[in-house]
């Protein structure tokens, strides 16, 4: 029966070709729609992971505050309604909680060394940036607890500035103008990569918090509070906490608004997966449409099949083929045809996914689930467009087959 199948479908390549390429077409769109999908949502979480999972962010400004969310993850406040106290309460009071560290920063920010300058945000933090943030130097020294106390003019810039600034040269120990105030380089960040928001996170400079507030900016409010929690299992709990303990620090009255915002790794991940979703679903359903336009070629490209090889079929039931063979083979013949047009579909779309990495820069992910799913719809394609003219074949006895 298989080989008969393989041998009918041989016999006519051009007829072959047009069923599998309408078939090939669809899987194309599946396999590019599936894999940018997935190479999407594994970038945005391998971002969500460098945010750390065991972290969470309290951000100065209600929900209804239009705070831009900067390149590492950090805000720049619009509301003074963040104090330093509010940090060391959560420290204090919160259970769970292992660490915090308060943060304030300004935006583009002109860095100057001699006659060489760049727009980099500016920001003011505590030592326990360096650990909450798993952001280290990789050589000098971080903005130490001493450094804070005293209010040194002492900085440590991300790899970008120290490239921009000073090209091949060794930035330690020379000092920077920040907005028109002197630093002095103690320090070069490891180099971290691109945000969740697509930001160049080594284009930074870290200068102390206490500094920051009274000789840069001038304020006695903070953008935001990064808190590091124990367990995955403290960060719901500590969340509610923190929302609960601001609330009473700022007396505000039930039903009132927040005038801040408590961001979790959860609720990132779940807007994430809840946008990818809706996408995803979007995406499929265009190449359901693909699909049921293939699969409709085949059907009608079969049943010109099946009124083209009444002889044959007459012929075989002559002589003793039963109509589940004549169903068999026409339903073989689908099936074998609408899976070469999927193999062919995939290399498509694994081609495809390398021109949309090249226009995009998105990565795309063809994974085996991807490759079994192409072919799983092309094999179930082949199955219903078969069904109706193998049963049309199968139904046909010997006289009205051959008499034709």
């Amino acid at each position: 029966m298989v080989a008969q199948a393989l041998r009918a479908l041989d016999r006519n390549r051009l007829r072959t070709a047009l069923m599998a390429a309408g078939i090939a077409v669809a899987i194309t769109v599946l396999t590019v729609v599936l894999s940018a999908g997935m190479g999407a949502r594994e970038r945005i979480m391998e971002r969500v992971r460098v945010f750390g999972l065991e972290n969470m962010m309290v951000w100065a400004g209600g929900p209804t505050d239009q705070t831009r969310m900067g390149g590492s993850g950090a805000g720049d406040a619009v509301t003074a309604t963040l104090k330093l106290d509010d940090g060391k309460a959560i420290l204090a009071e919160v259970a769970g909680v292992r660490g915090v560290a308060p943060f304030a920063r300004a935006g583009q920010t002109e860095i100057r060394w001699r006659d060489q300058t760049l727009a980099a945000p500016v920001f003011g933090v505590t030592p326990e940036w360096a650990e909450l943030w798993d952001w280290h130097v990789e050589r000098g020294a971080f903005i130490t607890h001493q450094d804070d106390q005293l209010m040194a003019r002492t900085a440590a810039i991300g790899p970008t500035v120290a490239q921009a600034l000073f090209g091949d040269e060794d930035p330690m120990g020379e000092v920077i103008q920040v907005g028109g105030v002197p630093f002095e380089i103690t320090g070069v960040m490891l180099a971290k990569g691109a945000s969740a928001g697509g930001g160049d996170m080594d284009n930074r400079v870290f200068v102390p918090l206490s500094t920051y507030m009274r000789r840069v900016a001038g304020v006695d409010y903070l953008s935001g509070v990064r808190v590091g929690v124990r367990t995955l299992a403290d960060m719901e709990p500590a969340a509610a906490d923190i929302a609960a303990l601001l609330r009473e620090r700022h007396g505000l009255a039930p039903g009132t608004q927040d005038d801040f915002r408590v961001t979790t790794p959860t609720e990132v991940t779940g807007m994430v997966e809840e946008m990818q979703g809706t996408f995803n679903l979007f995406l499929i359903l265009v190449a359901g449409i693909a699909l049921v336009v293939g699969g409709v070629v085949v059907a009608n490209v079969m049943l010109l099949s099946v009124g083209e090889r009444r002889g044959e079929i007459g012929l075989r039931k002559a002589v003793g083929a039963r109509g589940r063979h004549i169903r068999g083979q026409f339903l073989v013949e689908a099936v074998a045809v609408t899976v070469l047009g999927g193999v062919g579909g995939i290399l498509l779309g694994a081609l495809g996914n390398r021109v949309l990495e090249w226009f995009t820069g998105t990565p795309a992910l063809l994974t085996w689930h991807v490759l079994m799913l192409g072919i799983g719809f092309a094999a179930l394609v082949g199955l219903v467009a078969g069904s109706y003219p193998a049963g049309r074949a199968a139904a046909m006895t010997p006289v009205d087959a051959l008499r034709s």
